[in-house]
């Protein structure tokens, strides 16, 4: 059997050797698991299989997974300028040029393993490399993080700057910026002032409203990189505090007796749609007239799926090969049926997703104002990924859950329309476009159990005017199953009745001549 394995050549090998031993001898002295963890991930395939471009950057690379990438490389000279430019503007000579590659490389070779530890996948780079791509990179970084407001293409670059794969580690960004201002008798001042430069870039990039950058705090070990930074200004902004009991988690897992009797009808309009297709398939084999099929042709032409879509119901389609994976959303109705069929109003809140409630006596659910734009799907993505890879919260992960509820509650254009008739969303997107958005998320969490969820479930199914409309699908999806039943029956008999006139003679029958 053949061992697949990541060396390409004897070469390879050899260096991957001389790194082991080099970071074995520098690693009993470098404790390098409590200082940084593991923060920049690759994204796996059960992730980025539902929409593999919102992971990779389409404009510039940073960090080693994508830099030697040929369709990027061409924006090295792009960075090389702005490194240039952020010398000037610093008042960096030739001195500093000097200091650039006999300091900071140097000192980010001796922090190699740190470096290493900080990315989720083998690097196949020896030191100086690795060093240098950092450096070339971040520099960049800090550059464009420092003059961001002049808008140099940052609305294109925003989007690559907060993929996950993309991440430069922060230890590599503090060393550069502190070693260029070696000279200065602040340096922790300029650390902070890394920080806020990056606050500045989330609050302009965030989907949703962060906190002010004068209540932000700057702690040296609690941020990892520019994407994780945005994450816990998002999530230290607020979340709902999941309180799970027995109760809900029977109530999340196990399907009530509607959610049994819906996919019931659904399992018997599919199967009694593909009967008739299947005996009018064999029908026209056996050369029976097409005035005599007309009838079941009009039957299985209805749009049935639009009708039971309008009902509340959606007939079970066979997934189509092309269609890519099937996106899995949470249990519960959408906008549109929460506030016509249960007269549940909804409300923005200020205080984030910590503000992320249903308040019954007000029949209202609070969810924190987002603003969308063409990035914003890539950046949900992202946080979502990196949420999930750091198993932030591990079985209630707060940034998940809430676009969950978001890809729950929003299924087509009326939705997204009525979210921001109440001020919940603020985009130029259409709504159309927000709809497609949030129905290609799929499920992260586990179940849907969180207190939210179970609380506007439990109140939509309670309401009398709810029942009534569950009661009359009921009746008329029995009726239907009937009828379904009985125009397969007919028309078995009309096949059979057909053959045996076919062999017997029965012209008269089908209006043949005699």
């Amino acid at each position: 059997m053949t061992i697949t394995t990541f060396f390409s050549s004897t070469s390879n090998e050899q260096r991957w050797v001389d790194q082991i031993s080099k970071k074995f001898i520098r690693e009993v002295a470098i404790d390098i698991s409590t200082q940084n963890p593991i923060c920049v991930f690759n994204i796996p395939n059960t992730i980025s299989i539902f929409k593999p471009e919102a992971y990779i950057p389409h404009m510039i690379a940073l960090g080693p997974y994508h830099h030697m990438v040929p369709h990027l490389y061409h924006m090295q000279r792009y960075k090389i300028y702005c490194a240039k430019s952020f010398f000037k503007q610093n008042h960096c000579g030739q001195g500093n040029m000097i200091k650039f590659r006999g300091i900071l490389i140097n000192k980010l070779k001796e922090l190699d393993p740190v470096i290493r530890g900080c990315y989720h996948s083998y690097l196949d780079l020896d030191d100086d490399t690795l060093a240098w791509i950092v450096a070339i990179d971040g520099l960049f970084l800090v550059s464009l993080l420092q003059d961001y407001f002049v808008e140099l293409e940052s609305t294109k670059l925003s989007r690559d700057l907060l993929l996950l794969e993309n991440q430069i580690p922060f230890v590599v960004l503090k060393e550069i910026y502190t070693t260029l201002k070696i000279n200065s008798s602040e340096i922790s001042d300029d650390e902070s002032k890394l920080f806020f430069m990056m606050v500045r870039f989330c609050r302009a990039n965030s989907p949703l409203q962060l906190p002010s950058i004068s209540s932000c705090s700057y702690n040296e070990t609690s941020h990892l990189h520019l994407l994780d930074v945005m994450y816990h200004l998002m999530v230290n902004n607020g979340f709902p505090e999941i309180e799970r009991s027995s109760q809900d988690e029977e109530n999340s897992e196990s399907p009530n007796s509607w959610e049994k009797m819906e996919d019931n009808i659904e399992d018997d309009v599919n199967s009694a749609c593909d009967n008739i297709g299947e005996i009018t398939k064999i029908a026209m084999k056996f050369g029976i007239g097409k005035k005599v099929l007309k009838p079941f042709e009009v039957i299985q032409d209805i749009p049935w799926d639009k009708i039971l879509s309008n009902l509340g119901l959606h007939v079970l389609k066979e997934p189509d090969k092309n269609d890519g994976p099937i996106v899995e959303e949470i249990k519960i109705p959408s906008v549109y049926s929460l506030h016509y069929y249960a007269g549940i109003t909804f409300r923005s809140t200020s205080e984030g997703i910590r503000g992320i409630k249903f308040i019954e006596e007000e029949v209202a659910l609070y969810l924190p104002i987002i603003t969308l734009d063409v990035n914003s799907e890539v950046i949900l993505r992202n946080l979502v990924a990196y949420e999930t890879a750091m198993n932030y919260s591990h079985s209630s992960p707060p940034f998940s859950q809430f676009v969950d509820l978001l890809s729950g509650i929003i299924d087509d254009p009326e939705d997204a329309r009525l979210l921001k008739e109440k001020g919940i969303i603020r985009s130029e997107l259409t709504n159309n476009e927000i709809a497609k958005l949030f129905n290609g998320m799929n499920k992260t969490t586990r179940s849907s159990g969180n207190k939210t969820v179970v609380k506007i479930n439990n109140y939509y199914k309670k309401k009398m005017n709810v029942r009534m409309f569950k009661f009359i699908e009921k009746r008329w999806f029995s009726l239907w199953k009937v009828t379904a039943h009985l125009l397969t029956v007919v028309l078995v008999l009309l096949l059979v009745l057909y053959s045996f006139c076919e062999f017997y003679g029965c012209h008269k029958l089908f209006g043949g001549s005699s």
